[in-house]
């Protein structure tokens, strides 16, 4: 979506009279639409997965940046989670990623089925947007659970975002594909959550006030030799992803579980860092 085409989408949303018009509407759709899903073999398998990893560790990659190759050999071994283009750097790694994840329909869309030319482990993909039938024993369709679209919001990105407890009746809203991940390690039993490669440091972002913020210098993804070369056609709720990332912190340190940010550099101050190396005894 071209940026003229994101600033109409996002006054329509925040219309005060489309909301009340569309909302009841909005809301008995996605009703039907989940009652569908708790009927499919991809809920039924989530089940299955719960506690799994009970008092392991597992890293969530990102595909900023600051992504190492040699960073991801040093994972062989270790129980992983990795999304979207990740596969973009497999042609200088030998590791692999034991669970797969995207459920953007944009980056599903730009993918296309080039993903499923590669290992990727376990793919977890959006039930609204998977490009391929399901399920298999390589594939689980997840709900995530849209932005709500609540008439009473003064702003579109103004919403209560949740860590959801049974990820196989939905993923809670958050705006990102590793706040997805998180809330699959915790639900699988993971007792250490790393990240690696979450930069959150994007080049498009906006403002809970709708205020689009470019900054040209910031590249978005690794191997990316110009900033300019792969900005993403569509700004960033920076608001909405740390918001998020609060939450998640907040659920774990309640529970027992601790994660950590181990990426090298990037602008996610909300968990604790730590040295990647010394974490792999190097």
């Amino acid at each position: 979506m071209s940026q003229d085409g994101y600033n109409f989408m996002y006054k329509i949303r925040n219309n005060p009279v489309i909301r009340r018009i569309y909302q009841p509407f909005g809301d008995f759709r996605k009703r039907c639409d989940h009652e569908r899903y708790l009927r499919t073999a991809d809920s039924w398998y989530l089940k299955t997965l719960k506690g799994i990893h009970t008092g392991k560790r597992c890293f969530i990659i990102g595909n900023g940046p600051s992504l190492r190759a040699e960073d991801l050999d040093q994972l062989k071994g270790e129980y992983t989670f990795a999304a979207n283009r990740i596969f973009k750097i497999f042609d200088q790694t030998d590791w692999r990623p034991t669970y797969y994840l995207s459920v953007d329909d944009r980056v599903l869309k730009d993918i296309g089925k080039e993903f499923l030319n590669y290992d990727l482990g376990h793919m977890f993909l959006g039930y609204h947007n998977c490009p391929i039938k399901a399920p298999s024993n390589q594939l689980t369709r997840i709900y995530e659970r849209g932005i709500s679209f609540n008439s009473e919001r003064k702003h579109y990105n103004d919403t209560a975002l949740y860590v959801s407890v049974d990820v196989s009746n939905h993923f809670g809203p958050g705006a990102s594909v590793s706040f997805c991940s998180i809330q699959l390690a915790i639900y699988m039993g993971f007792a250490e959550i790393y990240l690696l490669g979450v930069d959150n440091n994007y080049s498009h972002t906006i403002d809970t006030s709708g205020n689009v913020h470019i900054d040209p210098s910031v590249k978005n993804y690794f191997g990316e030799t110009d900033a300019r070369a792969s900005q993403v056609s569509y700004p960033f709720s920076e608001g909405v992803n740390l918001l998020a990332y609060t939450l998640a912190k907040e659920y774990c340190d309640n529970h027992g579980i601790i994660i950590k940010n181990a990426t090298r550099g990037g602008k996610l101050e909300i968990f604790e860092r730590v040295d990647f190396d010394e974490l792999m005894g190097r």
